[in-house]
């Protein structure tokens, strides 16, 4: 029995692309929800080499599947700090899944903010005619011991920022804790961008090791000098931080 409930609703979660025949099996009013990793997705310029980005914000559905009826979904735009035609390019109240298909995106278009300040675009959906919102959180199941926190489904934050956050493709045990100031010094030094160390493909395992290597040099070569390179913060008892490297180079 429980095999044949699993069966069940797998049909209605995937459209029923994966059933060898459509089992009308739902009642009551279809349900829509966003369909994003997590409840919120933070875009930091620093790394963008654009002054445009766009955030698409998935939202799925799950029910009865007309094939040549289209439905739409209801959003509602709130945004506190962020100014559209500034911030952001307006957001519409209303998208359309066509006939057939289980989802459609809300693009989030973003603009390079004049200031480091976090801005937040938040992208609630609406109940309709078409689809009601039964499911306002739910505990993401990816990780068996269920340490992810619990995640809102019913609304996707969109923050933007001029901000220096660790990126990506920063890896501890080459670069050592990650700070701005050293992030700097190492674009200066080997002629890159910010935008390098957010691309993972290029700024592979070996580049860091390599980079993390010559920076190592230099702050050894600054240190014998006297001319030690320090972190722009104090450690715990008051004193200056050396800036220094991971353990494995």
């Amino acid at each position: 029995m429980n095999k044949i409930i699993f069966f069940i609703f797998s049909c209605l979660i995937f459209g029923l692309s994966g059933c060898e025949q459509k089992i009308d099996t739902w009642s009551g009013k279809d349900v829509a929800y966003v369909d994003m990793e997590a409840d919120s997705t933070l875009v930091s310029f620093i790394y963008i080499n654009t002054d445009v980005d766009t955030v698409q914000v998935r939202v799925q559905v799950m029910g009865n599947i007309p094939e040549d009826q289209p439905r739409y979904v209801d959003v509602k735009v709130k945004a506190e700090n962020a100014t559209v035609g500034t911030d952001y390019e307006a957001i519409e109240n209303r998208y359309t899944i066509e006939g057939g298909n289980i989802f459609c995106t809300i693009p989030v278009v973003l603009k390079r903010p004049a200031d480091q300040t976090i801005k937040a675009v938040e992208i609630e959906l609406m109940e309709n005619e078409y689809f009601s919102l039964p499911m306002d959180i739910w505990r993401p199941l990816e990780l068996k011991d269920y340490t992810r926190e619990n995640q809102n489904v019913i609304r996707h934050v969109v923050g933007l920022t001029d901000e220096v956050f660790e990126p990506k493709a920063w890896t501890t045990n080459y670069f050592g804790p990650y700070s701005k100031k050293k992030m700097k010094l190492l674009c200066e030094m080997f002629g890159l961008q910010m935008a390098d160390f957010d691309n993972v493909t290029e700024m592979d395992m070996e580049r860091q090791r390599v980079y993390a290597q010559g920076l190592d040099k230099y702050l050894k070569e600054m240190d014998a000098k006297g001319e030690t390179v320090y972190e722009d913060r104090v450690d715990k008892d008051g004193n200056p931080v050396k800036m220094a490297v991971g353990p494995l180079v």
